[in-house]
């Protein structure tokens, strides 16, 4: 491997988890001079005896997936993981109904209206990875094309993936087929690959000019007053939706065409295993099990930080082009284990 790359490396981290019986890792690399938008989050429970760990890749800004990172594991770590869509969906709800709050007939505007239309006004989607550390079970939600897998076994070519999400989005067939029963007679959803011709993303937070009604007279005036406000706080330099409407919203029928609900899952985290989340700035450069047959090496090296060990083998041979942030767990074999009291 060649020497270490260090520019456009946002961050580069590792937490003992769990009285040491984890390991978190985290790299985050931006190959341009523009901030990055991707999020990460970790959230223990007071008894540190749950963990969430969640990887959020912004776009159109950042200020969804900064608040999103912030809010979304807090809200999760207040309920039992068969809740998950029930939090997604709300917080996905409470970010749309501050923005429309702001910009309704009867109310002024609040002291965050310009951060509350910024957040409406970008996207993220979230993944999210929910460990039990005494039993070892996990539930995954993933709202978006972020991916989650699993590997078990020890270094070598027995390693063997476990568990594997989906990536989510307007490519994927089974997003194609969602929104077509979701918007039977639309035809043009899904132009050149993304959405309304637009986006990739058809699951996430934000978003909110493809998820606000717009029905009769009265709904398009209100849609077309709402982009107005998005638009006023658009980025320098990017055009403002409202110039581009007619463009943006030719087939705009039947709202919401983004959901918050995220697809999950569960799975089981045994001695040794190592769980990666990562942003598709990795997964556009490497399959899953090409990254499991590289972290197979690092753990037979005894690399010490895991998430830097892949990041290395994409600089060296397949620079990313993205926003990059990668996430991973690994739980340590049974000799090393330390067990976790009552």
């Amino acid at each position: 491997m060649n020497s270490l790359h260090t520019k456009g490396i946002v961050e580069c981290s590792s937490f003992p988890v769990g009285i040491s019986q984890y390991n978190v890792d985290v790299v985050r690399y931006q190959p341009t001079d523009r901030p990055i938008e991707d999020r990460w989050s970790m959230k223990l429970d007071t008894d540190a005896r749950r963990i969430i760990l969640g990887v959020y890749d912004g776009h159109g800004g950042s200020a969804t997936a900064e608040v999103v990172s912030s809010v979304l594991p807090e809200a999760l770590l207040e309920v039992p993981p068969s809740r998950h869509t029930e939090v997604f969906e709300e917080v996905d709800r409470r970010i749309i109904r501050s923005f429309t709050d702001d910009h309704s007939f009867l109310r002024s505007k609040s002291d965050q209206w310009e951060r509350n239309a910024k957040t409406a006004r970008a996207g993220c989607m979230a993944l999210i990875f929910d460990l039990d550390l005494k039993s070892g079970d996990a539930t995954i939600s993933n709202a978006g094309d972020c991916r989650l897998a699993v590997f078990h076994g020890q270094p070598g070519p027995t390693i063997e993936l476990v568990h594997e999400t989906s990536d989510l989005n307007s490519r994927a067939a089974s997003e194609q087929e969602r929104l077509e029963n979701e918007h039977p007679g639309e035809d043009l959803l899904i132009v050149s690959g993304r959405l309304f011709g637009r986006l990739m993303c058809t699951r996430g937070f934000g978003d909110v000019y493809y998820k606000l009604p717009c029905k009769g007279p009265v709904g398009r005036y209100t849609h077309k007053k709402h982009i107005d406000a998005m638009s006023a706080v658009e980025e320098i330099g990017k055009i403002p939706i409202n110039q581009q409407y007619d463009s943006y919203f030719y087939g705009y029928r039947t709202p919401p065409y983004i959901t918050a609900r995220p697809e999950t899952s569960k799975t089981h985290i045994s001695d040794g295993d190592t769980v990666i989340l990562a942003s598709d700035g990795l997964w556009d450069k490497l399959t899953t099990l090409e990254a499991a047959s590289i972290l197979s090496d690092g753990i037979a090296a005894g690399v010490e930080h895991l998430a830097m060990h892949l990041l290395q083998f994409l600089l060296d041979n397949h620079p990313p082009g993205d926003d990059t942030t990668i996430v991973i767990l690994r739980s340590r074999s049974p000799e090393n284990k330390p067990s976790l009291e009552e």
